[in-house]
């Protein structure tokens, strides 16, 4: 056990980042974090990149459901060491791969080394074969959610209109700040009534990211609010897929083209989302 350990902080600690990594996050529930997650999933790989999904929204398995699928095995039986991470992957639609998720990831700040190992060994091998990673999280600024936002390559803020969702939107961008100076954060404004209200919203968090801050915030992009949207839902579908010519359906490909044209930070990348999320599980370098 302590030789295949060492191995492990060898090979992770040698290791060159690769896939892409982003963790879709939000400061509370009901904003559409999910959603979004299946569906930029989905219109990335309808560009040529191989995409997995990881539903690491604590105990809900809402990322299933939404695509109306029903796995086996999840991250719970990687924990355990009852499977690896690459044999609980699941084929979901759209040409992405599905990590299902399990209650078993609340208590991932309290595992044993061992199912921190298992974990880290199972992401590593698949971020070599795939272009993204996008990690679908819990909502909120627990710890989960932190460990995810803080060793992704980039971060993406989902918020809504409502006012409560913009306060909890800065109490997550404080938080993230807090936890990793160097984050590649974006805002995405959802459930819009209009481009006007989006830039709205993004203006007033961007002023005040600015002021206690000192941060400049980011803005991806704006999703418009779209009855297709809880019509795919009711059907477990989604809705990029359902209903191809719907105004959100086409607001989350032109995110995918954007997210395609942008060039991460340099620095913030070299490092690599698994050493960083080595270090958030207290796997330290040996060297």
């Amino acid at each position: 056990m302590v030789d295949q350990a060492h191995q492990l902080r060898e090979l992770v600690w040698k290791s060159k980042n690769t896939a892409r990594v982003f963790a879709v996050t939000s400061g509370k529930g009901g904003v559409g974090k999910t959603n979004t997650s299946v569906n930029l999933a989905i219109a990335l790989a309808a560009r040529g990149q191989k995409v997995v999904l990881l539903d690491a929204d604590l105990g809900l398995a809402n990322v299933e459901v939404l695509m109306g699928l029903t796995s086996m095995y999840n991250i719970e039986h990687v924990i355990e060491g009852e499977r690896k991470l690459s044999e609980i992957l699941v084929q979901g639609p759209g040409g992405i791969k599905v990590v299902p998720g399990s209650s078993g990831f609340a208590q991932v700040a309290d595992l044993s080394m061992a199912g921190r190992e298992r974990i880290l060994a199972g992401l590593h091998e698949v971020e070599q074969s795939v272009d993204f990673i996008i990690i679908d999280t819990m909502a909120g600024i627990g710890k989960n959610a932190v460990s995810f936002t803080t060793a992704a390559d980039e971060v993406i803020l989902v918020t809504t209109p409502e006012p409560s969702a913009i306060v909890d939107a800065y109490a997550m961008l404080k938080t993230i700040y807090a936890n990793r100076e160097d984050a590649v954060l974006r805002l995405l404004v959802n459930m819009v009534a209009s481009e006007a209200q989006g830039k709205a919203v993004a203006a007033k968090l961007a002023n005040v990211s600015q002021q206690y801050l000192d941060r400049n915030l980011s803005v991806l992009g704006y999703l418009p609010r779209d009855i297709h949207v809880s019509q795919a839902v009711m059907q477990s579908s989604p809705f990029t897929l359902k209903y191809p010519n719907a105004p959100a359906t086409q607001g989350v490909h032109r995110l995918a083209a954007r997210l395609l044209s942008q060039q991460v930070n340099s620095t913030s990348q070299r490092q690599g989302f698994i050493k960083r999320f080595a270090k958030t599980l207290g796997i330290a370098s040996n060297g």
